[in-house]
């Protein structure tokens, strides 16, 4: 069975996240979206991280991924239910963590975090031109 799933972030980020992810792969059951905008208030946020773990208790464990680690997102999850045996908080959010995130099937909670770290990571990268090598250049003596 999959992992539920909390993504929490500043502004819309978690919703363009996952709206990325409902484009290729469709919507899944166990996804909750949060969102903390500008004016809105600390508790009402902690009630609905914890009214998500709540619609998400049939599932064996619950990732909250954060779009910033020390962020208002991250740390309010971490109050309201870090504290829970079957919940994990990580921070920093891209398309492949959550994408991992909601297809773990890994009843091992600290291993479906590892699984997501590491596709996160494993999905940065930068282009980069390579140089043509010597053999690539047409000798044309100058000409």
């Amino acid at each position: 069975m999959a992992n539920g799933v909390i993504v929490v972030s500043h502004a819309s980020l978690a919703s363009g996240v996952y709206s990325a992810i409902k484009m290729i792969a469709g919507d899944f059951e166990n996804v909750r979206v949060l969102e903390f905008k500008e004016n809105d208030n600390l508790e009402e946020l902690d009630q609905k991280i914890k009214d998500a773990y709540e619609e998400l208790s049939s599932y064996e464990n619950v990732l909250v991924l954060a779009d910033l680690a020390g962020g208002t997102p991250f740390n309010r999850s971490v109050m309201s239910i870090g504290d829970k045996a079957n919940v994990r908080v990580i921070g920093g959010l891209n398309f492949a963590a959550l994408f991992t995130a909601i297809n773990s099937v890994s009843s091992d909670v600290d291993e479906a975090v590892r699984e997501v770290i590491d596709e996160a990571k494993g999905s940065i990268m930068a282009y980069e031109v390579e140089a043509p090598s010597d053999a690539d250049v047409e000798d044309n003596d100058g000409i």
